[in-house]
């Protein structure tokens, strides 16, 4: 049974390394294809399957700020990461940008194994209470995060950012999950490697800067209070959950770096936690335990956590190591044909996975993303794709809404 278990957790991190590796190829897919494996599975225990869920969960968080930070192929939950870390690797601090993701993600998985026995019994009733406010919370934000803006900033934001979220309401009713690859690379991505290729921006020289310190401690602490929020509220994202502390705590850059890299890695052991206590599944990777099992003894609950924190320091070390190597050689490579290379590849990718519809939602995303850099205002107002449907969802409105939309 123990070499069946750790023979599962090194192929979670390994298949885990390759999703957080290679844009659009999301872990849920893998679940799924996981579960249609049923006869192949039967032959081992079920606790097998979930490590090897969970493995390739926290192995794919940590993984993923790579081709964020570096390159701008954003994921749903770590889209966020592009905005300060590209302005890092622009810095020439872009492998400081991946350490602080990195260190955010065991800060705040440190955080919750101590505070574990706390949870179990807090987390029920905090659902109870805070859920039937959370459309006020994320409004509260939006207007925060607007009237921040200077002067006539603040219209052209709530442009974005209604824009955004009326982009949202729309591929998100047309293509369910698979809007947000196109979607969320053309808002964060692509109109950023367009925008650099039209001013002729080089990359800097990459420097290998120590482990910082300084902001990871209040930031992992900010990733541990957003993951929970993520974990076990409905319809509340990392990048959702992220916009919302950011502003509590008033995060730097480096501090929402590691907030995000904390939410991610915080996040998945709050959905087990939410699974094990009110038996909801807030996550892809909690819904195919879930399928698997039914239910998890306290036992395997624990059993599943441990292993979630042994892997965190596995993944820590693969990410480090490969944003090494990459950011090593990206200094040997004309910066403008890296971008055209990666504008070409993520082009491509969307093409395969969504076909031409995607293609479209994809060139509107890019049009509106490059329009708020030319405004001058900031990017994350764009996450009203995500937040403004969420916001409808909570209040109510949402059925009504995209009746009137058609959508």
């Amino acid at each position: 049974m123990l070499l069946e278990t750790i023979a599962f957790m090194l192929l979670g991190v390994i298949v885990g390394t390759a999703t957080g590796l290679l844009p659009g190829l999301h872990p849920n897919a893998v679940f799924a294809l996981v579960l249609s494996s049923a006869a192949f599975l039967s032959g081992f225990p079920a606790l097998c399957t979930m490590v090897f869920i969970i493995s390739l969960s926290i192995s794919n968080i940590f993984l993923d700020f790579i081709p964020s930070i570096l390159f701008g192929a954003p994921d749903p939950d770590s889209c966020l990461a592009v905005l300060p870390g590209h302005q890092m690797l622009m810095e020439g601090r872009g492998y400081e940008a991946i350490m602080l993701s990195v260190a955010g993600g065991i800060g705040a998985m440190a955080t919750t194994a101590i505070t574990l026995p706390l949870l179990l019994f807090a987390i029920p009733s905090l659902y109870s209470h805070i859920h039937p406010f959370i459309h006020l919370l994320l409004a509260a934000v939006v207007c925060w995060t607007v009237l921040t803006e200077k002067g006539m900033k603040k219209i052209w934001a709530l442009a974005v950012f209604l824009m955004s979220g009326m982009l949202g309401l729309i591929t998100l009713n047309t293509l369910s999950d698979q809007a947000l690859f196109p979607a969320l690379t053309g808002l964060f991505g692509i109109s950023g490697l367009l925008v650099s290729l039209y001013g002729k921006t080089t990359l800097p020289k990459q420097k290998r800067t120590p482990t910082p310190s300084k902001g990871v401690i209040k930031g992992s602490l900010a990733g541990w209070v957003a993951g929970m929020f993520a974990g076990i509220l409905p319809g509340i994202g990392s990048s959702q959950a992220g916009m919302v502390v950011s502003q509590i705590f008033r995060a730097k850059a480096k501090e929402f770096l590691s907030a995000l890299g904390g939410i991610n890695a915080a996040n998945i052991i709050f959905t087990l936690v939410a699974f094990y206590t009110i038996g909801k599944t807030r996550s892809g990777a909690v819904s195919a335990i879930a399928q698997l099992a039914g239910s998890i003894s306290m036992a395997e609950f624990l059993f599943l956590v441990a292993v979630g924190m042994l892997v965190t320091f596995v993944s820590a070390i693969i990410t480090l190591k490969a944003a090494g190597v990459i950011v090593s050689r990206m200094q040997t490579v004309n910066y403008r044909k890296i971008n055209i290379s990666i504008i070409i590849f993520l082009a491509s990718g969307i093409a395969v996975l969504t076909g031409l519809l995607g293609l479209l939602i994809s060139c509107a995303a890019t049009a509106l993303g490059v329009a708020a850099i030319r405004l001058g205002v900031k990017r994350s107002h764009m996450m009203g794709f995500l937040i403004f449907p969420t916001i409808l969802y909570f209040s109510g409105h949402l059925a009504i809404v995209s009746y009137i939309l058609g959508v």
